[in-house]
């Protein structure tokens, strides 16, 4: 894997390459291949014929445009790629199809794959998958064996945790604003003829009696922005912080100051207590939307959880999110992973998710006025 070589890269001079039209075009390319979309008009034949000339065609513009190794050159292509990825809105679904594209190519061998306990745990637990739970294994000694089905599962997160480590790098590096301005632009350029089927912005639109209007990312608390990208990246939470995930989306958009506890008593209200039910179906949509994202996907499932989560036509009360003690102390749930406290989450006002945002919504209407 590209990322494994570093050497190939360590002496660039990246604002060159990312100006060079020859990179920018290959950069195009390697963009479309990885988002591949199908023909639903033609035959499966047909597409995957499609798909190699035109994986051909990039093969030979890269020794067209190769000075050296093709092989060292198309690696720099890669990194310059996740670069610009990195800097664009759709990084986490690049994460999601780059370890696709690069688990597909690890041959699953026949038996039980033997995989060491440490490196099978350093995997386990940072991508939070349910199938990788280690209680769901088998063991022989230290040795941990995986089926067909776990080993495919097994090296997605092993890859994909490998790429969005790297992303989440690129992102957070410290640097100048014209160079972080450049990278924007560029990958804008980039994507602009690339199709996303679920391109989703995690910002929401909020309509209630103190605001109106879209909520920016930074808004939201850590805990659920880090929720968003494992889920966008291909990334598996637990139940416990889907749940979360999902009645904070809800109950952010139509009733912000709502809490599983009111004085003293815990909040029985259903979805249509604060929304109506065209709003309920479309918020439905959305979430829908997101957790395509999610390898063990299913429409009709998820549409009953979500449903039963937030109270309408299947359950008749919000289950609510969790408050922010909970998080701290998990208690196995698989909610400490996603909760990454900042200095707003250190406010002692801040006790649940919701205190969050709300905060920064009272922060903003009373910087506006």
């Amino acid at each position: 894997m590209f990322l494994d070589n570093m050497e190939s890269i360590r002496d660039l001079n990246l604002i060159d390459e990312i100006n060079d039209s020859s990179n920018l075009k290959l950069i195009k390319y390697r963009l479309k291949l990885l988002f591949w979309n199908k023909n639903p008009e033609v035959t499966e034949e047909d597409n995957e014929k499609e798909f190699s000339e035109f994986s051909r065609e990039y093969q030979n513009l890269l020794g067209v445009c190769s000075t050296g190794e093709i092989d060292i050159f198309s690696e720099k292509i890669d990194y310059l790629t996740l670069i610009l990825a990195a800097n664009s809105k759709n990084h986490n679904i690049y994460i999601k199809k780059l370890a696709e594209e690069y688990a597909e190519k690890i041959p699953l061998e026949e038996g039980d794959s033997r995989v060491n306990i440490w490196d099978f745990i350093n995997v386990a637990a940072n991508s939070r998958n349910n199938d990788l739970h280690l209680e769901r294994m088998i063991l022989e000694g230290d040795i941990v064996l995986l089926n067909k089905k776990r080993q495919s599962i097994y090296n997605f997160e092993k890859i994909r945790l490998k790429i969005k480590d790297y992303v989440d790098k690129v992102r957070n590096a410290q640097m100048p604003t014209e160079i972080k301005d450049l990278l924007v632009k560029k990958s804008e350029e980039a994507f602009s003829e690339i199709k996303i089927d679920y391109n989703i912005e995690s910002g929401i639109r909020v309509s209630t009696k103190e605001y109106s209007g879209e909520i920016p990312e930074e808004w939201h608390p850590p805990c659920m922005r880090e929720i968003l990208n494992d889920i966008l990246s291909g990334g598996s939470p637990s139940h416990y912080a889907r749940r979360s995930f999902v009645v904070y989306r809800f109950v952010s958009q139509f009733d912000p100051n709502l809490r599983p506890i009111e004085e003293g008593t815990i909040t029985n209200r259903s979805a249509q207590d604060i929304a109506t039910e065209e709003q309920i179906e479309r918020f439905l949509d959305q979430i829908i939307n997101i957790f395509k994202s999610v390898g063990d996907f299913d429409v009709e499932k998820t549409k009953y959880y979500i449903s039963h989560n937030i109270g309408y036509k299947v359950a008749n009360h919000i289950t609510h999110c969790e408050y922010c003690k909970n998080w701290r102390d998990d208690g196995g749930k698989g909610l400490g992973y996603y909760c990454r406290p900042d200095s707003t989450c250190s406010r002692k006002d801040i006790i649940h998710p919701l205190d969050y945002l709300c905060h920064n919504i009272n922060r903003h209407v009373k910087k506006s006025e």
